[in-house]
């Protein structure tokens, strides 16, 4: 794939800092050490619960979910049974490993780049597109192209490609910091590919081809009888930590 002239020209105007085209035709973004890019025994990061909570607030019972680096398979373990599908991608076994384990029926995983280009592995369109981390593993534009390529390609009709700006904005130390995108840049790269940059909440941002649509009424009842129920536990474990704080506050 060659760059074409809409992402030269954007890379010019807004990345100089960016390399154009690495020159590397394998395993592109492949850059980080195993420590970095393996969380299949890690907690699920706060941006990744940011984007699972938003997307939580819907009826996702007819809805096909891409989930793109599904680390410790956190996400479906919490919605497989609400969802009419979900499929995940990673690079690394030790992920796919979890995922095998759990024999979840509606949870297909499968080992692929996001940076090739091939989409052969990820079938069909899907309706929610999850990746709390796009861009700082990349190593030039045109990977960054091929990327966002796949994402525009595997959306359905009405779907949202959706991000946090936390993940968005991480660099490992000792990376090109400009691979840490904002908002603004998140809407210029938008533009390239037809789609739309919206900010869903202070944090969460999302892509697509028209504004999102509002959760039903009775899918957003159904999320808060579920934060409802999820509150004693959450009290018994944060309590006692959240009141020793107040407490030295007061000292």
């Amino acid at each position: 794939m060659t760059v074409s002239e809409a992402w030269r020209s954007l890379r010019d105007r807004r990345f100089p800092e960016l390399p154009l085209d690495c020159g590397s035709p394998g395993n592109p973004g492949v850059r980080y050490s195993i420590d970095l890019r393996d969380w299949s025994a890690k907690a699920t990061t706060p941006d990744q619960k940011r984007i699972e909570h938003y997307i939580d607030r819907y009826d996702l019972r007819q809805k096909r979910v891409l989930h793109i680096g599904i680390g410790n398979s956190g996400l479906a373990q919490r919605f497989h049974r609400r969802v009419k599908e979900i499929v995940g991608t990673t690079i690394d076994e030790p992920e796919m490993a979890v995922a095998r384990s759990l024999a979840i029926p509606n949870y297909r995983f499968v080992l692929h780049n996001k940076y090739s280009g091939d989409d052969a592995a990820v079938e069909g369109t899907f309706d929610f597109i999850l990746d709390n981390n796009p861009t700082s593993p990349c190593c030039c534009v045109r990977h960054l192209a091929q990327m966002f390529d796949f994402y525009a390609a595997k959306l359905a009709p009405g779907g949202q490609i959706v991000t946090d700006r936390e993940g968005l904005g991480w660099v490992p130390e000792g990376s090109n910091p400009r691979w840490r995108f904002d908002f603004d840049d998140l809407a210029a790269v938008a533009e390239v590919i037809g789609f739309t940059a919206f900010r869903a909440t202070r944090t969460v941002y999302v892509l697509s081809r028209s504004a999102p649509p509002a959760p039903g009424v009775q899918s957003t009842a159904r999320h808060w009888v579920r934060r409802a129920i999820k509150l004693p536990g959450q009290v018994a474990r944060n309590g006692p930590r959240l009141l020793a704080r107040a407490i030295r506050r007061l000292r």
